[in-house]
């Protein structure tokens, strides 16, 4: 009995539905693994850089850091609730000149220090509608008490609006809830301004929530401090207040604790390492000037 030949259109098609179905399945569990290594990978990797985000500002440069070259005009305190005033010093571009390498300048002008400009570390300036304090001497008898209402970090462009945290329920604890699209303050830290310190948190993604990502370019800051200074900019209602960063690090997020200092300073925080989150990024800034609006 002859046999009857196979036509073209008789032959299993490659791209027949279910071929396409058993290519899709395939390429997802190609997909899944690579996701699930990659996941397993960062988590074996998390806190394995912890000494990228670590630095301070240098404590022979501190002070100049952060603009105390500058005197007080009365060491009294004040009796009204007004800053204690303070007069910027002229700079004095020799003693620069005489640096090498120097303390007291950014290293980026070691070879050329009269390229320093006016600012003793070598960054921007205070704008002058800002006046200068110190951050030691200034609130003992000042306290606006006043809530952030926003936050600007141009460095990172960072422009958004503050919140205070509420606490929620989750299970058998209890826990501030998270910033959405937003920089959340902890209530029952300092205030803009105020003696202690203020904690702020936004989120570095937030893909699965949809709360933004504020901070994402947050732990950048570290690297910029090592070049220029990096100012935040906290404004309440009737007034703005400039912190400039001193230093950053990383730690496990077991091992974060909210504390508290005896200068005006504020902390920033965001998650880390991205789609692990248990680490957190931790920027500290100390106030150096203010503005009523």
């Amino acid at each position: 009995m002859a046999k009857t030949p196979i036509t073209a259109t008789d032959k299993p098609s490659r791209f027949s539905p279910l071929a396409i179905s058993a290519y899709a399945i395939a390429l997802l569990g190609v997909t899944l693994i690579v996701a699930s290594s990659l996941y397993f990978y960062s988590i074996m990797r998390s806190g394995s850089d912890a000494n990228k985000f670590t630095y301070s500002i240098p404590k022979k440069s501190l002070d100049s850091h952060l603009g105390r070259s500058i005197s007080v005009v009365a060491r009294t305190p004040s009796e009204s609730k007004a800053p204690i005033p303070l007069t910027q010093q002229t700079a004095n571009t020799n003693r620069f000149a005489a640096l090498y390498p120097g303390a007291l300048l950014n290293p980026k002008y070691w070879s050329q220090p009269e390229w320093a400009g006016s600012d003793p570390y070598g960054g921007p300036t205070i704008s002058d509608e800002f006046a200068p304090i110190l951050s030691t001497d200034l609130f003992q008898h000042f306290n606006l008490g006043s809530k952030a209402t926003r936050i600007r970090i141009p460095s990172i462009n960072v422009d958004a609006t503050v919140v205070e945290l509420g606490i929620v329920d989750i299970g058998n604890e209890r826990s501030y809830q998270t910033p959405d699209n937003t920089v959340g303050h902890i209530p029952e830290t300092s205030d803009p301004g105020q003696q202690g310190k203020g904690w702020f948190f936004a989120h570095l993604e937030s893909f699965a929530a949809g709360e933004g990502n504020i901070f994402r370019h947050l732990p950048e800051v570290t690297d910029m401090i090592k070049e220029d200074p990096v100012d935040i900019y906290l404004q309440t209602s009737d007034a703005e207040f400039i912190y400039r960063v001193t230093a950053t690090s990383q730690v496990d997020e077991e091992d974060l604790h909210l504390t508290t200092s005896n200068d005006a300073q504020i902390t920033l925080v965001t998650c880390w390492p991205p789609r692990v989150y248990d680490q957190r990024v931790v920027v500290n800034a100390t106030l150096i000037a203010y503005r009523y609006l």
